[in-house]
């Protein structure tokens, strides 16, 4: 890859993260409110849980770009909230898999539903074959990031 292909993935890609929390994570914050005390970061955290089933700490912080400090407190938090648990990896009892509890997994059960109700808003003027196209490219994007 050339200079000049690397400078127009680095703005497409900053871009994308720009207008995707413009658009999509800021319509989350009606739902954050819903529970005291939860923030944007805890939301994210539940979510990639969700996709994820278990998660190191190390990894959830890589995947979100958040600090081992930080990270620490948010899920103490969670904990306290019973949104998740810590489970210790039998092959390493130094090591904790973070994991959804049951109430996690309902909380983002109806987080996910008031998010779909705010994207078919969102999508509402887009004609169906363009909403398929979208989700077709985004399907690679994402298949895409995983091999890399």
């Amino acid at each position: 890859m050339n200079y000049q292909e690397a400078k127009e993935l680095h703005n497409l890609l900053f871009s994308f993260v720009g207008i995707f929390h413009d658009k999509f994570l800021h319509n989350c914050k009606p739902m954050i409110n819903r529970i005291p005390g939860l923030k944007k970061n805890h939301l994210k955290i539940l979510h990639l849980l969700y996709e994820n089933d278990k998660l190191t700490q190390t990894k959830i912080g890589k995947m979100l770009d958040i600090e081992k400090g930080s990270l620490t407190t948010l899920i103490d938090q969670l904990e306290e909230k019973s949104l998740v648990k810590r489970c210790v990896v039998p092959e390493d009892r130094r090591k904790y898999l973070i994991a959804l509890t049951p109430e996690g997994r309902t909380t983002i059960d109806k987080n996910i539903e008031y998010f779909c109700h705010k994207i078919n808003q969102l999508f509402d003027h887009i004609d169906a074959e363009e909403r398929r196209s979208f989700m077709d490219s985004l399907q690679f994007v994402v298949g895409f990031m995983k091999k890399i």
